[in-house]
């Protein structure tokens, strides 16, 4: 008997586990495996790959991977393989550059959208949501609005400036990153992604 009171005891411990463990991490999002951030020594290995116009090799930079919450509620994730190349522009309503490089980006959404997915990043520490909202409705935006709530993404990316863009290829190698460019050399360099 006593064996049988011990092992139901036993049981009801282990079958509250799962339950404590999801209660302690607060979240029913999805939990992503976070990659690791960006250093300025491989920042320098891709400014190296874009300027050589050359292809990854096994030492070139890995997009640090993670996940956030879009506007529309969906999640969206980053890093590794995906079936098209990625554009991040990295972007906030206050930043007068961002609203100046961004009628580009919707333009080579519309051109290249089967082509490469590209995803906004909003830094939402440092943004009123009203003032987001009205700048997505007045630029119509309609690829998805990622919303880095806590700078986790711009801290991993490495973020000093906005905007800033990120060019990343179909095996989750970042080919080129920049700030504010030409809109022809925009251009081409996005075409040269697609055409990968």
């Amino acid at each position: 008997m006593k064996q049988m009171i011990g092992l139901f005891i036993g049981l009801a411990i282990l079958s509250f586990f799962p339950f404590y463990f999801s209660m302690s991490n607060g979240s029913a999002e999805p939990v992503s495996g976070d990659g690791q951030r960006l250093d300025f020594h491989k920042l320098e290995n891709i400014i190296r790959l874009a300027e050589s116009k050359g292809k990854p090799g096994p030492d070139d930079v890995k997009a640090p991977a993670f996940t956030l919450k879009a506007t529309n509620g969906a999640y969206y994730s980053i890093g590794g393989k995906r079936e098209k190349p990625l554009v991040i522009h990295f972007w906030a309503s206050w930043c007068e550059a961002c609203s100046v490089e961004v009628p580009m980006i919707r333009k080579l959404y519309e051109q290249y959208k089967n082509q490469v997915d590209f995803f906004g990043i909003n830094v939402f520490t440092e943004e009123k949501p009203e003032n987001m909202e009205k700048f997505i409705q007045d630029n119509r935006l309609s690829y998805p609005i990622l919303l880095d709530e806590h700078k986790h993404a711009a801290d991993l990316y490495q973020l000093h400036a906005l905007p800033t863009v990120f060019l990343i290829d179909k095996n989750g190698f970042v080919l080129d990153t920049f700030h504010m460019i030409d809109p022809l050399e925009l251009q081409e360099k996005v075409g040269r992604l697609a055409g990968q």
